[in-house]
């Protein structure tokens, strides 16, 4: 289970569950951990269990860790209203009242998730890797509010659905980017013409990366299937569909029918670089025993993708289209992955229409696995 899987880690001490509060250093194991982490770089996991949420942050010299006995109880209270409140395209017609709400729900949940463990994040702009738990897992912490300012605006910020998978930076300095002279993968289907801007992402982003692009009746499974093992990047603009009563078939939709996880766990994705699902929820998951996160990311993880981007709620065609290219362009300059997705998302929070400060537009996509940039382009 999830207790075990924290103390085989170093990250939770066997007494922690008996109750005992005041823990001595050598309680953590925590050296191997500290080793695969940054200079200006802060893991947090977190951990729900009786009632109680605890937080672990660790750096590469530092491991503290707060307990909040109500905790869960708290966010089972703040969770449902804010998931309403963050899928909600409307924030220029909201009230102001309304308004205030969101972000004081955003705010509760930074003092709440990120307040007691603040002495130990790196400077701006660190990085910070957070290890989700439960509920934790739908949410995005990089829209949470200190004050009046978004997480994303002060860290880039990934997530991971455990700290074991946190890659040494010697291992990724030595990952080679899908095969040699392979060129990304595109995938386009607009579900009967519902997602236009969708197939209009897809040929934009295709001339920027250069890469082998399917649409509308080409973008089939069974292609897909063939084609993606030894691609240094996947991207797929369609419909999502997330199954939280059966996960395992949550899918994106393709020209002739759904690509599901099961199809996905049977593939050989090692060296991708990078998968995008530009779609709706596609980033949702289940937890079955000890946490583990079953669904769409999952499976692309099992398959050997490195890094995946996801949305957490279902996303506006045209703005995501927008997202997406700003994302890349980043990527293409040079930017690690993590700042990439960071620089788009903060460029939506600097236009100058306050409409989009919503984070309903630009951060249901998060970032899950490995941040490093991609080796892919510098071949080309």
């Amino acid at each position: 289970e999830r207790l075990s899987l924290y103390q085989e880690e170093g990250l939770l001490p066997a007494r922690t569950v008996r109750g005992t509060k005041h823990l001595a250093r050598h309680d953590f194991e925590s050296a191997l951990l500290r080793g695969r982490l940054a200079e200006k770089q802060t893991l947090l996991a977190y951990f729900l269990h009786q009632g109680k949420l605890v937080i672990f942050a660790l750096t590469a010299r530092q491991l503290t860790w707060h307990e909040i006995p109500d905790g869960v109880e708290r966010l089972e209270y703040l969770l449902p209203f804010l998931h309403a409140r963050l899928q909600s395209c409307r924030w220029n017609k909201l009230a102001a009242s309304q308004q205030q709400s969101l972000r004081a729900l955003l705010r509760e949940l930074y003092m709440l998730l990120i307040a007691p463990v603040q002495a130990l994040l790196p400077e701006s702009p660190g990085l910070l890797s957070i290890v989700p738990h439960g509920p934790l897992h739908s949410l995005p912490f990089h829209a949470l509010l200190n004050s009046s300012r978004f997480l994303i605006e002060d860290f880039s910020i990934h997530y991971l659905p455990a700290s074991s998978l946190l890659a040494p930076p010697s291992v990724l300095e030595q990952t080679d980017g899908g095969e040699r002279g392979s060129r990304p993968l595109l995938f386009g289907y607009s579900g009967e013409r519902q997602l236009h801007h969708a197939l209009e992402e897809v040929k934009l982003l295709t001339g920027m990366l250069q890469g082998k692009c399917y649409l509308e009746e080409e973008a089939t499974s069974a292609r897909f299937t063939q084609e993606a093992p030894g691609r240094p990047i996947i991207h797929i603009a369609t419909h999502g569909q997330n199954r939280l009563d059966a996960p395992n078939f949550s899918s994106v939709l393709l020209a002739d029918g759904k690509l599901n996880a099961i199809d996905v766990f049977n593939m050989n994705l090692r060296g991708c670089e990078l998968v995008t699902l530009s779609g709706c929820e596609t980033g949702l998951s289940m937890s079955a025993g000890g946490d583990e996160q079953l669904g769409l990311g999952r499976a692309f993880l099992a398959a050997g993708a490195e890094t995946l981007v996801m949305s957490l709620w279902p996303v506006e065609d045209q703005t995501t289209g927008e997202l997406m290219e700003l994302f890349y362009h980043a990527l293409l300059q040079g930017e690690s992955k993590v700042q990439a997705l960071r620089t788009a998302q903060c460029a939506f929070l600097a236009r100058a229409d306050l409409h989009y400060e919503h984070p309903y537009y630009w951060a249901a996509f998060r970032l899950v696995g490995v941040t490093h940039p991609l080796k892919w382009h510098a071949s080309i």
